[in-house]
């Protein structure tokens, strides 16, 4: 089985505060300056207080300067022209004949004054909702330059953090508020907003303690936002990780700023509560661009915030709940071990998930599975293949879709492993530029997907983004979307012999001077050849044995096979090295080696291949079936 990491669709503040909390004033009048906070709030002046308001335009994203992309790209969104009138806006109405003054402030603003898009629309109203229920804190508010200059992306979920802080504690807010770390908004800065936004949501005590630590007593800095973003997660998985990151004794920041072609510059960092592989923060900048330039789209973030810690929800050996990542901390080394060997994958699949969440399971998890995968197969050489072994509670998109799979059901790892072999299948009929192409699209949906919606991208959307795509043989007329989805979404699935080795097995050893002389499996190490296993076998391996003999007799020397394992749907699933020693002394001998998805995990029921290579020659194969349990 691969790598398995948890992904949150959208950030914690959007999941919690404005899902649970904001949003219950989406169709009702919020109560203008209730008498609750007319005690605790002094109102808002505006002779008294100056307001910042730039006359120049409202800040692009950062895309909007970008480089041409090479691939081409989509004519803008409808989302993006339409406009929304500012009385359209929850309270708006109810908040001029209140306060016309801060009406006339707000309307002003630069990104007001020139159209409300539905990208901002979130941001007004929280921002119309923080002046009509909160003048004081709005007050504040508005004499920050960046609410009149930023970016909608980061401007938005501010402001949404902060209308969902205010609701669970309207003076906290204002403290908050005039934090050093709110002078300038960046996008560390927005992080921990939405990670406090989530802790008074949905642990109020813990976000008090941590307002109130001995360390954050004098107001947050930028330097210490950069630890309050990761702690909303922490709290919830390991609250008491939360007095050592806050321990500047303990805690470090490794910082590394990088210049990508389309999203420009951006800061990379990794946060360790103990010493890490000085290699980590090469393969998170190569992840980064790896998954930028196959997709072909700006990398959604201008801060990526790595935590190495023990974090990580359930299972999974990753997570990334849409503002930051943590991976356990085994990770996070450089040397002969298993967790070495799967560092990578396990960096590059949760810096894919920036880009890959807001669709349904299947698709956020294959589709960063196979951007990790891409981003491994270019910068080591790995085979562009799946790392999962082949589920076998659920086989299909559908039967997933349906069952809707808890992430803590062993069987939600299905929609790693089908989601996966979905996008190779598209992959290997389309090629890679009608491939990045129609990726490319799909992402688009993703990110379009409105965050209070519930219509989850899926199949629909890959048919769009795919659909106008035809095979890459040249003799070929199917739709290899319709085919893929025939067979991954349906579980139509073709002959199963179309993607093997069809070359026979030759046994030679010739540098040798030897043969493989009998390959077979057995239950247990040493044990007798089975043709059929039970998926319920306890001991979860099975043990390949290969007998061999030579006639050498020359020096010592090392020979090397590689072990592959297929599955059924043709695709394999596993890849080993075996060396042998070959010495003159001896006439050959036996060796073993485990093949199956490992302890712990399920037998897919099915016929499995196992292929032995020797400099890229097929020098034995075994079959066997896997019956159900």
């Amino acid at each position: 089985m691969g790598l398995l990491s948890k992904s949150v669709t959208i950030s914690m503040a959007c999941v919690a505060g404005v899902l649970g909390v904001l949003f219950l004033f989406s169709n009702v009048v919020v109560p203008l300056l209730p008498e609750q906070e007319q005690k605790t709030e002094t109102p808002w002046n505006p002779a008294a207080t100056p307001v910042a308001v730039s006359s120049q335009p409202t800040l692009l994203p950062a895309q909007a300067s970008r480089p041409t992309a090479t691939l081409p790209t989509l004519p803008p969104s409808t989302q993006s022209r339409e406009s929304i009138g500012f009385y359209s806006l929850r309270n708006a109405q109810e908040l001029e004949e209140v306060s016309p003054a801060a009406v006339r402030v707000i309307r002003e603003l630069p990104w007001i004054a020139d159209g409300i898009s539905r990208e901002e629309q979130y941001g007004a109203e929280a921002l119309t909702h923080l002046s009509a229920t909160l003048p004081a804190t709005f007050g504040y508010l508005i004499e920050k330059p960046w609410v009149s200059t930023g970016s909608h992306q980061e401007l938005g979920k501010a402001l949404l953090a902060l209308e969902s802080i205010g609701n669970d504690d309207p003076i906290l807010v204002q403290k908050i508020v005039s934090m050093p770390f709110l002078e300038e908004l960046d996008s560390q800065d927005v992080i921990a907003l939405d990670s406090l936004a989530y802790l008074a949501y949905s642990d109020f005590i813990a976000f008090r303690n941590i307002i109130n630590h001995q360390r954050l007593g004098d107001g947050i800095d930028s330097e210490e936002a950069k630890i309050v973003a990761v702690l909303g997660e922490v709290n919830e998985i390991n609250p008491d990780l939360t007095d050592i990151l806050l321990d500047p004794q303990q805690t470090t920041i490794e910082e590394r700023p990088i210049g990508l072609p389309l999203a420009g510059n951006i800061t990379l960092a990794i946060i360790r509560t103990r010493p890490g592989a000085i290699r980590s923060m090469d393969l998170l900048e190569s992840a980064v661009r790896g998954a930028e330039s196959f997709i072909g789209e700006p990398f959604p973030s201008r801060y990526i915030a790595l935590l190495f810690e023990e974090a990580v929800p359930g299972s999974f050996a990753g997570s990334n709940n849409g503002a930051h990542m943590t991976i356990l901390p085994q990770y996070d080394v450089d040397d002969q071990s298993y967790e070495s060997a799967l560092a990578n994958r396990a960096i590059a699949h949760e810096v894919a998930h920036y880009y890959w969440h807001g669709g349904e399971p299947w698709l956020d998890e294959g589709a960063a599975e196979f951007t990790a995968t891409y981003v491994e197969y270019l910068a080591e050489g790995r085979p562009l293949e799946p790392v999962n072994y082949p589920c076998s509670p659920a086989s299909t998109i559908r039967y997933l879709e349906n069952k809707g799979f808890a992430e803590s059901d062993p069987a939600f790892a299905c929609n790693y492993a089908v989601g996966e072999r979905f996008f190779l299948d598209l992959y290997g009929n389309l090629g890679e530029e009608q491939f990045r192409r129609g990726f490319r699209d799909l992402y688009r949906f993703v990110k379009e997907t409105d965050p209070f919606g519930n219509n989850a991208t899926g199949m629909e959307e890959v048919r769009t983004a795919f659909g106008d795509f035809q095979s890459k043989g040249p003799a070929n007329s199917f739709n290899p979307v319709s085919h893929a989805a025939e067979r991954w979404y349906e579980g139509k699935l073709p002959d199963r012999e179309n993607h093997y080795d069809p070359r026979p097995a030759v046994a030679e050893l010739p540098t040798i001077n030897g043969w493989i002389n009998r390959a077979y499996v057995s239950m247990t190490e040493g044990g007798t050849s089975v043709e059929e296993v039970s998926a319920s076998h306890p001991g979860a391996w099975l043990w390949l044995t290969l007998q061999y003999s030579h006639g050498y007799a020359g020096p010592p020397q090392e020979l090397s096979f590689e072990i592959v394992e297929y599955y059924e749907d043709g695709f394999p699933y596993r890849r080993d090295t075996l060396t042998i020693q070959v010495d003159r002394r001896y006439s050959g001998g036996v060796q073993w080696i485990s093949v199956g998805p490992g302890p712990g995990q399920e037998w897919a029921d099915g016929r499995h291949w196992v292929y032995v290579y020797h400099e890229g020659r097929k020098v034995a194969q075994v079959e066997f079936e896997v019956t159900p349990r």
